[in-house]
């Protein structure tokens, strides 16, 4: 077999074309130029998530130029301090792959090799239906049979009042918000966000964050939040449907509003702050004040040091946050709080965050 020296090669070697996207915080297709800089440690991962690269590899065989079957590899390997590939960990990750094709052959190898593999990881269900749906959407492939259901079901102008929503499938919801632009399913989209119950609205909000948001969309998210029933542990959702897209103004009042006094930070608050961490962390740089108040909420939380170190910990390793959250944490202005909950960061500690 040839001399392997990155993943490309690898897939080269075993006779498949590979096409490559991330599902890290949000699923993106990755450009083959992005693919030859990070593969070859010549720039950065361009969408590290925790400090790990999120990856999807769907391969094909080189010679196969008419079937559509494909065998997608869900891969999660580490970056290094500088946010590139770790090439000791890919390389480990390279021979058990060669190994194992050597052992089986190049085509039930390809379909076989991620058995028991340590950097395989299977998406969650919400994640996985996503990433089918954007997949069959670039390759110009029809969307599910369940795509149907869930246009019937909103066009209903009584579905609100039905029980229907209950044999709705998520891979439709993906769909849905897959399809929206070209489609212009925005209708449907937005009648869900503000009428569905919340079984079909919070995973239609999941799907629609690897996708970037119209100002239609933006408005309604923005009215929602406004809504005095709409809860902090509702609105972790619901913010999720326009992360992508840049901080909106309108949504200014009522988060600040959500999030309540630095001194207090409830569970259902919690929930609001991890969502906005890990979806929306541009929203965080765009706006100090809510970065600072995140920080001084978790101080003051009961459970500071395991909360206060989970969050630091991720914004720290986001290239969006990282200067913007020490600036705070060393800030001489910092609560008595903070500077405690900061100074703890450096003892170890024996509890875990439930």
């Amino acid at each position: 077999m040839q001399n392997i020296e990155s993943l490309s090669d690898l897939f080269d070697a075993v006779g498949c074309k590979a096409t490559f996207y991330d599902v890290g915080r949000y699923i993106t297709k990755i450009t083959p130029q992005q693919v030859v800089q990070f593969d070859k440690k010549q720039q950065i991962y361009p969408y590290s998530f925790r400090k790990q690269a999120w990856l999807a590899c769907v391969l094909k065989q080189s010679s196969d130029s008419i079937s559509t079957n494909q065998v997608i590899w869900f891969l999660r390997l580490p970056l290094d301090e500088s946010g590139c590939l770790n090439l000791g960990t890919r390389d480990h990750f390279i021979k058990t792959i060669v190994d194992k094709i050597m052992h089986k052959g190049a085509e039930q190898g390809v379909q076989e090799a991620l058995e028991d593999n340590p950097y395989a990881f299977q998406p969650d269900q919400d994640r996985l239906a996503s990433f089918h749906a954007i997949l069959a959407r670039d390759l110009k492939q029809p969307a599910s049979e369940y795509l149907d259901a869930v246009l019937t079901y909103l066009r209903n102008a009584n579905a609100s009042l039905s029980d229907e929503w209950q044999d709705l499938g998520v891979q439709g919801l993906a769909d849905l918000a897959a399809r929206n632009e070209k489609a212009a399913y925005e209708k449907e989209v937005i009648r869900a966000l503000c009428t569905a119950p919340d079984d079909v609205r919070f995973p239609l909000c999941h799907a629609l964050e690897h996708h970037l948001p119209s100002n239609a969309l933006v408005k309604a998210v923005s009215n929602e939040m406004t809504d005095s029933v709409t809860t902090p542990a509702g609105a972790s959702h619901l913010i999720r449907a326009i992360a992508r897209g840049d901080f909106p103004n309108d949504l200014f009042i009522p988060l600040f509003t959500m999030l309540g006094d630095i001194t207090d930070c409830s569970d259902e608050q919690l929930e609001l702050i991890a969502a906005l961490v890990s979806k929306c962390p541009h929203w965080l740089t765009a706006q100090g004040q809510l970065l600072r108040i995140i920080l001084e909420k978790l101080a003051h939380r009961d459970d500071a040091q395991l909360g206060f170190k989970h969050i630091v910990a991720e914004l720290t390793q986001q290239q969006e946050t990282r200067q913007a959250c020490w600036n705070i944490l060393r800030s001489p202005h910092a609560s008595a709080a903070l500077q405690k909950a900061v100074a703890d960061l450096f003892t170890p500690s024996t509890q875990t965050l439930q």
